[in-house]
């Protein structure tokens, strides 16, 4: 297993099981920011992978821990009822989702969220419109 075969995995669960479309889900840009109306995810390679040795020799066995950080966009409408009602929702979709499938479609003996958050007061503005972020970190485990 690679960390891009479980970037390939978590797209494609969270696009085939869960409530979000592809042209609201990237691993390698922003641009989807650009093309919804209401909620995206973004991903990118976490920085706490970890490498383990489990058996000696030539042929030993590793369990490679890959970590996958990631927000969900919540865009703000204006609707304030909304837009909260959105991030706790996103919540919701991300750990429901994931859930279904927890080997990433074979990429992964387990994959886990193992943290969400939200700070109300912490977002981004993206050409004039405010996206509330939900952060998350996802640890997918494999040996080989």
């Amino acid at each position: 297993m690679t960390l891009q075969t479980v970037r390939d995995g978590l797209y494609y669960v969270l696009t085939v099981w869960g409530p979000y479309n592809s042209t609201e889900v990237s691993a390698c840009a922003f641009d989807v920011l650009e093309s919804t109306s209401a909620c995206a995810i973004v991903f990118t390679p976490g920085g706490d992978s970890t490498f383990d040795l489990l058996t000696f020799g030539a042929s030993g066995v590793d369990q490679m821990t890959w970590a996958i950080d990631g927000i969900v966009y919540i865009k703000d409408t204006g609707d304030p009822k909304l837009f909260l009602s959105r991030c706790w929702q996103a919540h919701d979709d991300l750990w429901e989702t994931v859930k279904k499938d927890r080997t990433l479609n074979g990429a992964a003996q387990l994959a886990r969220i193992t943290g969400m958050s939200f700070n109300v007061e912490l977002g981004r503005e993206v050409d004039g419109a405010y996206w509330g972020e939900v952060k998350f970190r996802l640890e997918a485990i494999d040996y080989g």
